[in-house]
């Protein structure tokens, strides 16, 4: 099985996209342009001739400007065979179904009925995770989900009725940002911003599994800034909340120096993919310095994946991380300590 198939390589990519931008109709220059901008360095000199001189029957010049001679469905790229045998493991995941219909999954089992699998989801063996992770054959959690999703597609406020780890009842019109997985809880976490009073906002993290309803809201986010450009910015109070001006600096990343062993730069990009990250090689010791931009209250998730790398990361800084990770790990010791003599 082919991992790579140079027919839907780069130059059948940028064609497609330029034949579904043709049938408006192109100027020469303006294809020229799209080539540059999305092709590799020296595409130009192989595609264009191709396009222009009608070598390739794809393109026709009307006073000046180039039309597509194909219709939508003729552009549209098949999938490859390596990429229905993944489709086709997926369908087994219990998460599926939070992500489509009945009607779309019944759809795609037909479609992929003779095509093999992949992997199977035995050929993992999962440790260290928790083992009340969220109910996805749940309804409700199903519904509140897919609404949650909705919003985030819309970009539009809702209204959540929620249950807190102390057991109180909170109902709040909140924006949703982001909808986070931990792989170690197996948990979706929802990122959202919660309006306080006047015009002052805070960041929260709700566990998905503990929202009883959603709802549509009426309420409208502040112009002054978007969600996204709200969660890069560290201009917040004690609690977390943000007023009217915006700071602009971003706060200080936590740094990891990760060696070579262990495959643990894949792992690190596998387990902070939800982060914004800096990544780099020092030549000098022959490891990567990775940068992890962060919100305060996601600190300790952080910090526990952090530890579970073991000797392969190192914590640089900053120096209030890297003295909680230290407070842990004597913490650790002392109680192993206390085990080994009983």
């Amino acid at each position: 099985m082919e991992l790579f198939s140079e027919v839907y390589g780069c130059y059948y990519s940028v064609v497609a996209r330029i034949l579904e931008q043709a049938r408006n109709g192109m100027s020469k220059a303006e294809i020229e342009k799209f080539v540059n901008d999305n092709a590799f360095y020296d595409s130009a000199f192989y595609l264009l001739p191709k396009l222009f001189s009608g070598e390739w029957d794809l393109i026709e010049n009307k006073q000046g400007r180039f039309y597509s001679k194909l219709q939508a469905k003729d552009t549209k790229r098949p999938l490859t065979i390596l990429e229905k045998a993944w489709l086709k493991s997926l369908l087994s995941d219990k998460r599926i179904m939070l992500f489509a219909s009945k009607e779309e999954l019944k759809s795609l089992e037909k479609e992929l009925s003779q095509v093999a699998p992949l992997f199977y989801s035995q050929d993992f063996y999962i440790f260290d995770t928790a083992a009340d992770g969220d109910p996805y054959e749940d309804l409700n959690y199903r519904e509140n989900f897919k609404k949650i999703l909705q919003a985030l597609n819309t970009k539009s406020a809702i209204i959540v009725d929620y249950e807190s780890g102390k057991q109180n009842r909170l109902t709040k019109h909140i924006f949703p940002y982001k909808i986070n997985y931990s792989n170690r809880d197996d948990k979706f976490r929802l990122l959202a911003i919660l309006p306080q009073k006047g015009e002052r906002y805070k960041r929260i993290t709700l566990n998905i599994a503990r929202i009883i309803s959603v709802q549509k809201s009426d309420r409208v986010f502040s112009d002054k800034f978007g969600t996204e450009n709200f969660y890069k910015i560290t201009g917040l109070d004690d609690s977390g909340c943000m007023g009217g001006s915006l700071a602009k600096q971003k706060g200080q990343p936590i740094i990891l120096e990760v060696s070579k062993e262990r495959n643990a730069l894949e792992r690190c990009m596998l387990q902070f993919a939800s982060w914004e990250r800096q990544t780099e090689y020092d030549e000098e010791k022959g490891s990567y310095i990775c940068r992890i931009f962060y919100d305060k209250q996601e600190e300790t998730e952080l910090l526990i994946r952090i530890l579970s790398f073991g000797p392969v990361v190192r914590v640089l800084g900053p120096e209030s991380f890297l003295r909680q990770i230290k407070e842990r790990i004597i913490k650790q010791i002392e109680l192993n300590n206390k085990e080994n003599k009983i």
